[in-house]
């Protein structure tokens, strides 16, 4: 049976990327005051412009259980003979895991749906939903099942960290106080964040403007860790510094990457991570 590769909005893929890979989404939401946008429908520049306008973020929402189980109802009409690997976005950041386990659950036919928590973000999340398409594709006789726990083996080995460039959004977002964020911007300072078991955790501060930071982050990131050096993923939100992600893609040419997928950051993800943040994701061996 064909199976087909489904994940959320958040994994940050591009759309040109997604087709090619024939990888389906079902989107998170930004939400405003006096209304709601799915993600990736608007600029990331409305968000910006709305912080500077209100010193406050966007909430952001996960998908609900209807909207999964409409969403993959359709695809399953569209392809009758078709099932369902969907990698989601980390059950220990977000409900939206939950939501889909119950999305699955109302589905006229939950066998044909199989997830996998991929206890990652953003290009975290999306190195998982291109490796499960590459599995799919290298072996297509794997049963749904089969192809499920080939990739959950590679759950584990999915590393992320990010620098987001000021603290301003992760304040207004509570995430840090605004004495911390204060703080961190008179000194300089910009906490790595690695993602850990599913969640985001706050490692390392590095001093310095991003061109300085970055060279640190990404030896830290490499440090003791041997990677499937096939691929690595090079996430961006706007207005990050040229200089620092050139530096970047160059040390993990050096490296010995053979190929680094350079996406931008999402709506949903941006109002995380802030302007100018910059992170990376590969999958260790």
């Amino acid at each position: 049976m064909k199976i087909l590769i489904t994940t959320e909005s958040s994994c940050d893929i591009p759309v040109g990327l997604l087709r090619e890979r024939g990888i389906h989404t079902v989107a998170f939401s930004v939400n405003f005051p006096d209304h709601a946008a799915a993600d990736n429908s608007i600029p990331v520049e409305e968000i910006f412009s709305f912080f500077e306008r209100t010193h406050t973020i966007p909430k952001t929402s996960a998908a609900n259980p209807d909207q999964y189980t409409v969403f993959w109802e359709g695809l399953l009409d569209e392809n009758p003979d078709a099932e369902i690997l969907h990698v989601g976005y980390s059950s220990a950041c977000s409900c939206s895991f939950q939501n889909a386990v119950i999305g699955r659950e109302d589905c006229r036919h939950p066998e044909k749906i199989r997830l996998v928590d991929s206890l990652n973000v953003s290009c975290g999340l999306g190195c998982l939903t291109m490796k499960a398409a590459e599995l799919r594709d290298a072996c297509p006789e794997d049963t749904l099942e089969a192809l499920a726990r080939r990739l959950e083996a590679f759950v584990p080995k999915a590393r992320m960290v990010f620098v987001p460039n000021r603290l301003d959004f992760l304040a207004a977002g509570g995430r840090v106080s605004n004495a911390a964020a204060l703080g961190a911007a008179i000194l300089r300072l910009k906490p790595r964040i690695d993602i850990i078991k599913g969640e985001l955790i706050a490692g390392r501060k590095y001093r310095g403007t991003m061109p300085r930071v970055v060279p640190h982050m990404l030896s830290d990131f490499l440090r003791g860790r041997e990677f499937d050096l096939s691929h690595a993923y090079l996430i961006h939100a706007a207005g990050a510094d040229e200089e620092a992600l050139e530096t970047l893609r160059t040390r993990l040419r050096e490296h010995g990457f053979r190929h680094i997928y350079d996406w931008d950051l999402g709506c949903v993800m941006t109002v995380h991570g802030g302007k100018g943040a910059v992170g990376v994701a590969a999958l260790e061996k």
